[in-house]
């Protein structure tokens, strides 16, 4: 592990305002999901410096912190901060957007709180479907059979998962959203619906089949809070335990049968149509985009927002051929480009960081790291991502892809999903597909993606001792501390570490005094006292930080000789710190000296001397 969780957490849910400002929380794979009181109190450049945030992003009515694959043990220790597990959402949507997507941020926060138990299912249905290709379970035998219940039993049951996360992010009754919910599945009314056309009342009711549904109940609790409020208004006291439940049930069950149940299980019916005529015509078109597509996608979370699509097809069809297929060409495409970033810098700390990013989006579908770490960092990457997406999304629509059951982010283990049908056929244009994504957007990114000039560079020409003017404009940075030099990769915190917050070296301090490295002006100064921000008259944002960890000392052990917007020259006194206090807390002293914008200049080399004074020579920019 190379963050704390609870320091992230409680970082995190200081910067969103604390508990008073958060109404809903819930997580996704890679994202934390607040909604929130006032959007306007976090500050997006101070939560992304947090240890463990990989990026902030404002979409759907949501506050979403991306933290990667260790988002359920930060989401796990902000349940211990507060109760958020009452919510999953609001009325109150954040900063008003357009329709489409408020929409897709509604259906996306109804959605994302069943992935769980519609993965777990999943991989159940995965499983069952390996037992019975290698004929190590009998079809007709009691174990297939009780394998198959467990498999189908979110799908079937999911309107009322559904009703309770839609009424959830409503603020309606859960329980009343569920009833009617179960009253849609219900077997004697499915009796009765499959017999034909029937009536309520005189009304006429449209026959419908409501298991696996998911527009009936996205479009019904909405109505039902509607109903909800009125009866709490015209319902006396006296009698509103018992008359305001029966109400919104005895109003809502005509609603449901005779209008909303029908619109929404035919509207259902006929988008699975739509989809797989769509697919059987021009499905090789519709898929290319989507793949070619999925990136920018995913980055506004809308694919949660197709979840409905996916799962219309895999109940109604038996498959997916969208959702899962578009992912899984991106996801894959993704890990390919930071694959080959990898590859062709030489730079130790930019390999790393893309390495471990190209594995975890081949391996487990997450491609968060991949996108905002390295691909959309230097573009070319993006767009190679992009071609080589498309380009197997044109093959998987040709052959006609499909995806039998549903399990986990989409990667190279999904190609058991697509184990099915007559024979092994649709798994081996799985497997082509796959190395269509990969193969092509590695050689493409090799082609379009050209690495920073290193230092190894800069050095291989050396002008005459005579020649005493340089060739570029130089920037020197001195040594802020007296102590160690070590590279920045071994700096035991992966914000660090990776570089995402910029490039330089990590001291190891001897003394507890903290000097300018250059002339410039003081830009930041956290509240704790842990850390400076200053840009040097050259225009280098530069960040010291003492300590890691340090931020939970509350300012403890230091005293600033600055503030925000002072001028100071080169080796003044910025802060003193305590390095025993440091120690005794358990907090290692190791200080990150770090350049925040080296996308404005050429290249870093840092200085070959392992100890330094403060005032020697630390680092050169190009």
């Amino acid at each position: 592990m190379a963050f704390n969780h609870e320091n992230t957490a409680r970082s995190v849910l200081d910067k969103v305002g604390g508990d008073k400002n958060v109404i809903g929380l819930t997580h996704c794979m890679t994202r934390l999901r607040f909604v929130l009181k006032d959007f306007n109190v976090p500050k997006d450049a101070e939560i992304e410096k947090i240890p463990g945030v990989i990026r902030v992003i404002r979409q759907g009515g949501q506050y979403q912190v991306v933290i990667g694959n260790e988002v359920s043990n930060v989401y796990n220790e902000l349940l211990k901060l507060g109760k958020f597990e009452e919510t999953t959402g609001s009325k109150n949507d954040g900063p008003k957007e357009n329709l489409f997507f408020r929409l897709s941020g509604f259906i996306a926060g109804c959605m994302t709180p069943l992935l769980p138990a519609m993965l777990g299912c999943g991989m159940i249905k995965v499983v069952l479907t390996l037992l019975t290709t290698f004929h190590l379970v009998d079809p007709t035998g009691s174990t297939y059979i009780a394998l198959e219940a467990a498999g189908d039993a979110f799908f079937y049951f999911m309107p009322i998962l559904l009703a309770m996360t839609t009424a959830k992010r409503l603020g309606s009754n859960i329980y009343l959203a569920m009833v009617m919910a179960a009253f849609l599945l219900h077997p004697k009314l499915g009796a009765l619906l499959a017999e034909g056309s029937t009536t309520y009342f005189g009304l006429p009711v449209t026959s419908a089949n409501y298991a696996s549904s998911v527009l009936p109940v996205l479009l019904m609790v909405p109505i039902m809070g509607y109903v909800e409020r009125f009866a709490d208004k015209i319902c006396p006291s006296l009698v509103k335990v018992f008359l305001k439940p029966l109400i919104v049930i005895f109003v809502t069950i005509p609603i449901a049968l005779v209008v909303v149940g029908p619109i929404g299980s035919i509207a259902g019916n006929y988008l699975a149509s739509g989809i797989n005529l769509l697919y059987s015509s021009a499905g090789w078109l519709a898929i290319m985009l989507l793949s070619a597509a999925m990136p920018f996608i995913v980055m506004t979370g809308m694919h949660y927002a197709l979840l409905p699509i996916a799962t219309i097809g895999l109940a109604t069809l038996g498959f997916d051929a969208v959702l899962i297929i578009t992912m899984f060409c991106s996801n894959l495409a993704q890990g390919a480009a930071s694959l080959a970033v990898a590859v062709k810098n030489k730079d130790k700390d930019t390999r790393s960081t893309a390495s471990a990013a190209g594995i975890s989006a081949i391996v487990a579908g997450v491609t968060e790291p991949a996108m905002y770490g390295v691909t959309l960092k230097y573009k070319t990457p993006m767009m190679a991502a992009v071609i080589g997406a498309g380009a197997a999304g044109l093959y998987a629509g040709i052959t006609h892809l499909v995806a039998y059951s549903m399990g986990g982010s989409p990667s190279s283990l999904s190609l058991i999903q697509m184990i099915g049908g007559d024979s092994f056929g649709n798994m081996i244009n799985g497997v082509i597909t796959l190395a269509i994504s990969l193969i092509v957007t590695f050689v493409m990114t090799m082609i379009l993606y050209k690495p920073e000039i290193k230092e190894e560079e800069t050095e291989t020409v050396k002008e005459p001792a005579e020649e005493k003017k340089p060739l570029v404009e130089t920037i020197q940075l001195t040594s802020p501390v007296t102590g160690t030099v070590i590279p920045l990769s071994q700096v035991e915190d992966a914000v660090f570490s990776g570089g995402i917050l910029g490039e330089g070296v990590g001291l190891i301090p001897e003394e507890g005094k903290v000097f300018a490295p250059a002339d410039g002006t003081i830009s930041a100064i956290t509240e704790t006292k842990h850390a400076v921000g200053m840009t040097s008259e050259d225009g280098a944002e530069i960040l010291i930080h003492v300590g890691l960890d340090t931020v939970q000392l509350g300012g403890e052990g230091f005293v600033l000789h600055c503030k925000v917007g002072d001028k100071v020259k080169q080796g003044a006194l910025l802060l003193e710190f305590d390095m025993e206090k440091i120690k005794e807390a358990g907090f290692p002293l190791t200080t990150p000296v770090l350049v925040s914008n080296m996308n404005q200049f050429v290249s870093l080399k840092a200085t070959e001397d392992k100890k330094v004074k403060a005032g020697d020579t630390l680092l050169t920019i190009v």
